[in-house]
């Protein structure tokens, strides 16, 4: 894995080193022409690359970027999408999770949570998936009003646990993506490799111009050596 700039740099080098090899070849065949009794008479050949263009298949194997988030709460809509979920849980894993309401959540244990959730709006940095599934959510639906789980037949952790992935899924669902940064792109040329059906390929499509430059030295008025480059 590496990154695409590292992998643009070293194309653009290799084209380099083989434009050089080429101007010291023309200069070794043009010493020859000079001491020939009649070649010295033609002009040495010289060939050029004055483009070159490459199409080459890359395989994306990371993406660094830095995203900022905002994290916003609507009460009914928190509300709504809660209780949606907490009916599909209960149809589908026989379960009776009371639905929650709007008083229910607004406990200081919430309030709290919320306030701390909104402290990272406009930060960039990764989505804050890690720190929404590392909070105590169990303590806190626990401070939910009685009568929320029935506490019979060992059912309540299992509810408990399920009210907590609930919890977790539509907290996450409230960040929304304001901007993002791209950072890096990690590549890799191969991609050839049977496992690798399923992953993002791209097609880079390449073209680099020639452009010569030459320095030239001299001495100034004070006797200084002096460099100037000079582009062709």
């Amino acid at each position: 894995m590496i990154k695409l700039s590292d992998y643009l740099d070293y194309l653009n080098n290799e084209i380099i080193q083989a434009r050089k090899r080429a101007d010291e070849n023309a200069i070794a065949i043009a010493k020859e022409y000079a001491k020939h009794e009649y070649l010295k008479y033609f002009t040495a050949p010289r060939y050029a690359l004055p483009s070159v263009k490459m199409e080459i298949p890359l395989k994306i194997t990371d993406i660094d970027s830095d995203s900022k988030y905002n994290f916003k709460i609507n009460e009914d809509q928190l509300i709504g999408e809660l209780n949606d979920k907490i009916r599909l849980v209960n149809r589908e894993k026989k379960l009776n999770i009371s639905e929650i309401t709007k008083r229910q959540i607004q406990n200081e244990d919430f309030k709290s949570l919320f306030k701390k959730l909104e402290s990272t709006d406009q930060k960039f940095g990764k989505i804050p998936s890690s720190e929404v599934l590392k909070i105590d959510l169990k303590s806190k639906i626990k401070t939910l009003n009685t009568g929320v789980f029935r506490p019979q037949d060992g059912t309540t952790d299992e509810e408990v646990d399920e009210l907590k992935d609930i919890f977790s899924t539509v907290l996450l669902n409230k960040y929304t993506l304001v901007n993002s940064k791209l950072n890096n792109i990690y590549i890799d040329p191969n991609t050839s490799a049977a496992e690798d059906k399923d992953k993002l390929f791209i097609n880079l499509h390449v073209t680099m111009e020639s452009e010569g430059l030459r320095i030239d030295s001299y001495k100034d008025k004070d006797g200084n050596d002096v460099e100037q480059i000079t582009f062709e």
